[in-house]
């Protein structure tokens, strides 16, 4: 397990929280599935070229194809690579095909099985037991574990089960819509496998759209995801999660989308991508101040309140 220096705050720029805890080797959980990716904490990656990544993700789209393209991701380990709508992801099939610009190694289980390993090392066991392998090829193939999985007999009904180990993770990255400053985090709409990859963890990255006081997230307990113990450091990220969405802030950047589609066909174009959207700007507000006031203005989302519930006792 890597090694990272103590900090007094939580509260960090994605440049600092990158620095103290994304050390080259280790095994990286990035979360959303669909919206919420933290691309903040991506770039910063990136920019601060780290190497020999095993990043881990339950379905990887752009988040993967650019830390494959980049050459930040050499292994990994999780289900669907592609860019959905969008078509096949090229980083990933020059990397697997031609080596460029490097040969990778990938690992790949199904959605819900990413998921029941997850919990598996969220619960400190060594596997979890699943039906939904049986019969598939994913288990017959294998690329750098040993053993991906085992067939056994159910010792109470006699029945067939797949076993599938636990997936630790050195660090998480989420995005959530706030947090308090100890790091109650908040998420609302579609969590996928957040909280459980979070929690397989040994240190969790949370990058929001903001802080808020800690009395608002106690009006609200049910929205908590992680409670701030296991919060290791917070990034203040708005629009940290664009391209993608985020529900209640701002909607999907379909045009950013398909113009990563498009200039990445060619390693030449990816790494124009690189210099104008990753290197160039040099952080996330440069990268938001590239990206333009009306055109985030654009994507706002538009208010749509859920009804208050009544707490008390």
């Amino acid at each position: 397990m890597h090694r990272i220096r103590k900090v007094s705050s939580k509260i960090m720029s994605e440049r600092e929280a990158v620095e103290t805890f994304v050390v080259d080797g280790i095994r990286l959980r990035s979360g959303g599935i669909g919206l919420r990716k933290p691309f903040a904490l991506i770039n910063e990656t990136i920019r601060q070229r780290r190497k020999n990544i095993t990043f881990i993700l339950s379905g990887f789209t752009e988040d993967g194809d650019v830390m494959v393209g980049a050459g930040v991701a050499s292994q990994l380990e999780g289900s669907y690579f592609g860019l959905e709508a969008l078509g096949l992801a090229h980083n990933y099939r020059r990397a697997y095909e031609q080596g460029i610009p490097l040969k990778i190694k990938i690992e790949e289980y199904s959605n819900y099985g990413m998921t029941a390993r997850f919990m598996a090392a969220a619960m400190g066991v060594p596997f979890m037991p699943v039906k939904s392998h049986l019969g598939s090829d994913l288990v017959r193939y294998h690329a750098f574990r040993e053993k991906k999985a085992h067939l056994m007999e159910d010792p109470f009904s006699g029945e067939k089960v797949m076993l599938l180990p636990a997936c630790p993770v050195d660090v998480a990255f989420v995005h959530a819509q706030r947090c308090d400053e100890d790091g109650n985090v908040q998420i609302w709409g579609p969590i996928g496998d957040d909280e459980w990859g979070a929690r397989a963890a040994q240190q969790v990255v949370v990058e929001v759209e903001e802080i808020v006081d800690s009395e608002i997230v106690r009006r609200d307990p049910n929205r908590t995801i992680l409670p701030s113990f296991m919060v290791s450091a917070i990034v203040i990220a708005p629009y940290g999660s664009h391209p993608y969405q985020c529900q209640g802030y701002y909607d999907l950047d379909l045009e950013y989308r398909k113009m990563y589609a498009e200039v990445t066909r060619t390693r030449e174009g990816f790494e124009r991508y690189l210099e104008d959207w990753v290197y160039g700007p040099g952080s996330h507000q440069g990268y938001l101040e590239k990206l333009g006031k009306d055109r985030l203005d654009r994507l706002r989302a538009k208010p749509y309140m859920s009804d208050p519930v009544n707490y008390g006792y």
